[in-house]
């Protein structure tokens, strides 16, 4: 854990500092649970092919991000799609980025890793994926992150998270039409996400 803290302050001045809105109520609220939707509730099952190319969508994340390859990070989403960051239980984003604006933000936020030699990995599980009348695609996953600093120590659990995502088919390619990681403890760092 003190390989995170390394990065707490430093990160959360760039991560308001350098935010370019505030979202209000993008995010589940204490009470609410959107997983119920998923069975039983207004969401159907996808096809065995649909649920294949929503985890691939899923697993291009996880590897993006922990190779901080932020221009293919920007590819994953439509061109209006979003990124938000909550606090649990507060249904307002602590952040909110555009996908054109992705790139840019993450590379300042995750300097210090990469000023570390440090890495971050993410292990994704428990997913859920409902298909709405409209075609777009309701997921629910939980993600641990660990970091790492190469060579020096062994992996450390950063943070634990729900994420919601949004997600349609853009031409050929499933892509996010939202993406919201919701940390299970508040005052997560801008270190790992």
């Amino acid at each position: 854990m003190k390989t995170s803290g390394i990065f707490g302050a430093a990160a959360v001045f760039l991560l308001l500092a350098a935010s370019p809105a505030f979202a209000a109520n993008e995010c589940p609220g204490a009470s609410q649970m959107p997983w119920r939707d998923y069975r039983g509730g207004s969401l159907v099952a996808p096809t065995p092919e649909e649920r294949h190319d929503v985890i691939d969508l899923l697993s291009q994340y996880a590897w993006t991000m922990d190779n901080r390859d932020f221009n293919g990070l920007a590819a994953l989403f439509v061109d209006t799609g979003q990124y938000f960051h909550c606090d649990p239980g507060d249904v307002n984003a602590v952040l909110a980025i555009s996908a054109g604006s992705l790139a840019k933000q993450f590379q300042t936020m995750f300097a210090n890793l990469a000023a570390t030699n440090s890495i971050a990995t993410r292990l994704l599980s428990n997913i859920l994926i409902g298909k709405r009348e409209d075609g777009t695609f309701e997921v629910a996953l939980t993600v641990q992150v660990t970091i790492q600093t190469i060579g020096v120590s062994a992996a450390q659990l950063d943070y634990m998270a729900k994420i919601y995502a949004t997600i349609k088919k853009d031409g050929d390619l499933m892509k996010f039409l939202t993406l919201k990681v919701a940390p299970f403890q508040s005052g997560i760092q801008a270190s790992a996400r």
